[in-house]
């Protein structure tokens, strides 16, 4: 992601179900109504397939979701939104080439999607030289310099900064960061040596290791002779189920360790439920929330997705993002691209994930709302602390 993601894994998803029922959409197939009238269409591209399906498909059935609802409610200046959904199985080439098809074909006001950091930043570089907006709702620090780029997640800064002096004042001041190795988890651990540093802790080791590693042995035992305090992870996707079910395995992970970071995602709980259960941890949003917008968004997405798993934040993200730029669009009667990124980004809006939300800084950082919950049994994510927006108009871009 994601939020600059998080990937997503282990959420009970109904695949089949998301990808061949969804109105409106197809994996690689047109929208089905014309453009004669101006509506707002959108390319989407998720990782369906591959080993991050689950958070692509968590995405996009949250998009949808805010699809369905916004065309029930008179969609984009009075017309039904559309958009077509394809799958880059998280390869940034196969990214490249379906954001060039969207953009060749010239029907499209907006890019939406993708997981992991590499592939939104493939996407983020067509989509400015094409001027055209594109949307991720993955965490992170934006990879490609864009003013076409809106991240909807939450920034590196916003995820950091709220709860490690709660961790380090909990645990002790001995931190260790370990990641899969690619650009947004060591964006992350740069920014978290310097949040630790900070507020008076030590980084006493960093770890990276590539996609798909399923033997962590060695990189625990360094990362126990470091004899750290707390564990920051990025290691995402199924890997991060692997790393967390080994760290305790082999006696890093115990209970007086604190450990935060992707592996306590709530698409990951059912693999990891006795390792985080109990655990705080940082988000931009969780079904623990207890305003009706996000009970009513809970309940369609179980209906549509037949999951009972705690819902992934990745899926709520798209839901208030499409919200967000239906909600500008509308605001200034725009569809088009260039007229669309304008409206997007004076706009102000409401939502579960803060009031006036709105874009700043040199990243587009969305100016939001963070909280922390404490992991419960059963995969509840009650907030047990509300920070109140957390602005960050201080973050860079690559």
């Amino acid at each position: 992601m994601t939020r600059r993601n998080r990937l997503a894994l282990g959420a009970v998803l109904a695949a089949g179900a998301l990808l061949l029922t969804s109105c409106g959409s197809s994996i690689g197939g047109a929208s089905t109504q014309s453009d004669a009238a101006g509506p707002l269409k959108v390319g989407v591209i998720v990782p369906a397939t591959g080993n991050i399906s689950s958070a692509g498909l968590a995405l996009k059935a949250g998009f949808e979701l805010g699809v369905e609802k916004i065309n029930a409610e008179g969609g984009v200046n009075g017309k039904p939104i559309e958009y077509t959904v394809e799958d880059d199985s998280s390869d940034p080439a196969t990214s490249t080439q379906l954001a060039k098809k969207y953009v060749q074909a010239g029907d499209v006001s907006l890019l939406f999607g993708t997981i992991t950091g590499d592939t939104a930043a493939a996407v983020a570089s067509v989509a400015n030289s094409a001027k055209i907006p594109f949307a991720t709702s993955i965490l992170g620090d934006p990879a490609v310099c864009s003013r076409y780029a809106w991240g909807f997640g939450e920034s590196t800064d916003q995820l950091l900064t709220p709860i490690v002096p709660d961790l380090l004042a909990k645990y002790g001041k001995r931190v260790a960061i370990v990641g899969s190795d690619y650009n947004f988890p060591r964006d992350y651990a740069a920014s978290a040596e310097k949040i630790v540093t900070a507020a008076g802790g030590t980084v006493v080791a960093q770890e990276f290791s590539p996609l798909g590693t399923t033997d962590f042995e060695s990189t625990i035992g360094r990362l126990k002779a470091a004899a750290p305090d707390l564990v920051l992870s990025m290691v995402v996707g199924a890997d991060a189920i692997v790393f967390t079910k080994q760290a305790q395995a082999f006696g890093l992970l115990t209970p007086t360790l604190g450990y935060e970071g992707a592996p306590l995602d709530a698409d990951y709980y059912p693999a990891v439920a006795d390792q985080v259960t109990g655990r705080e941890h940082a988000v931009r949003w969780s079904d623990g929330f207890a305003d009706d917008e996000s009970k009513a968004f809970v309940a369609a997405y179980r209906k549509k997705t037949g999951s009972q798993a705690p819902i992934p934040e990745v899926a709520a993200n798209a839901y208030f993002a499409i919200r967000f730029i239906a909600a500008a669009a509308n605001d200034a009667k725009a569809t088009a691209p260039a007229e669309l990124n304008t409206a997007i980004a004076g706009f102000r809006f409401d939502s579960p994930l803060g009031k006036g939300t709105h874009f700043a800084g040199p990243a587009n950082i969305l100016q939001a709302t963070m909280s922390t919950v404490t992991i419960g049994a059963g995969g509840a994510y009650p907030v047990t602390k509300d920070h109140g927006m957390v602005a960050d108009t201080e973050t860079t871009c690559g």
